[in-house]
């Protein structure tokens, strides 16, 4: 069949209009699916997360750490040197935003451990004292805090500002414990293998 070289033929269907929409709302899509990763992956550095725990010591044991894995931090805390640069540096960070914190006991060894028992299970609270050889003071991982109102309380300034800021430092609050004073030191990445604190912190002391 000839072809009348004069006929017009239909113009093509212009599918770009058609097509713009769906694929800008999924482009949209892909940049805020991406935004929302960036900023949970920013926001979970060294997060604050309950069900987290210090790590054991290698080669030692609960309890009788030697002076060789401690660091004096004061007259009533003894702390595991891993943990004491950090932990220096999360109370200078807290001063300067006017909240003081001191640490009422830090490392805590088998005899220690034995007292607080014996405490609080007296009290019939013996939820607040680990079975002794089991405590994460044992390891010098665990500080009971005060600000200057005494221990600290959830309520707190203390107790606040922890919750705000600790977990950029590599503390964290344990859960199960009903103690708002108990802080433990996750910053080499805890039983869940999280984020460590930064390798400054790590000597912040020395």
């Amino acid at each position: 069949m000839p072809v009348d070289a004069n006929r017009r033929l239909p113009a093509p269907r212009k599918m770009t209009s058609r097509l713009a929409l769906p694929l800008l709302a999924i482009l949209a899509c892909v940049l805020a699916l991406s935004a929302c990763q960036t900023t949970s992956f920013l926001s979970s550095r060294n997060p604050i997360t309950p069900a987290n725990r210090p790590t054991a010591v290698s080669g030692y044991i609960n309890g009788s750490l030697p002076t060789s894995q401690l660091n004096v931090i004061s007259s009533t805390c003894t702390m595991y040197r891993a943990a004491a640069g950090s932990y220096l540096a999360m109370v200078a960070a807290a001063k300067a935003d006017g909240v003081t914190l001191t640490p009422a006991e830090c490392y805590r060894d088998y005899a220690g451990q034995v007292y607080w028992r014996n405490y609080w299970c007296k009290k019939k609270l013996c939820g607040n004292a680990a079975t002794p050889g089991y405590s994460n003071h044992g390891w010098g991982k665990a500080v009971d805090l005060r600000d200057l109102k005494g221990s600290l309380t959830w309520t707190s300034a203390g107790y606040t500002w922890m919750v705000a800021h600790a977990g950029e430092y590599g503390w964290n609050h344990p859960g199960g414990v009903n103690e708002a004073w108990h802080w433990e030191w996750v910053g080499d990445g805890g039983t869940l293998h999280g984020y460590g604190v930064r390798t400054d912190l790590m000597s912040w002391a020395s």
